[in-house]
């Protein structure tokens, strides 16, 4: 869609690129797995439950980390292809 950032993939990494703000946003690979689960319409709870499963992490810690940056996101006006969690 005209206007969304572009998400370029390499190694199971990314940049983030919009281009009308002039930015750009790199994701790690747990940031691009949660990026991409939100642009499929997961929710916070499906989320942590893939990341618990591929990780060995805490419940609250990686709920804690999905909705900081899900805030960043926001704070950053990405909302491209993403569904309200």
């Amino acid at each position: 869609m005209k206007g969304d950032p572009i998400l370029a993939e390499v190694d199971n990494e990314a940049m983030m690129i919009d281009v009308e703000k002039g930015t750009s946003y790199f994701l790690n690979e747990t940031a691009l797995l949660i990026f991409k689960m939100l642009n499929k319409g997961k929710d916070i709870d499906g989320i942590k439950k893939t990341l618990m499963e591929e990780y060995d992490v805490d419940e609250k810690e990686t709920e804690r980390d999905i909705r900081e940056f899900i805030e960043k996101l926001d704070k950053k006006g990405v909302t491209w292809g993403r569904r309200d969690t």
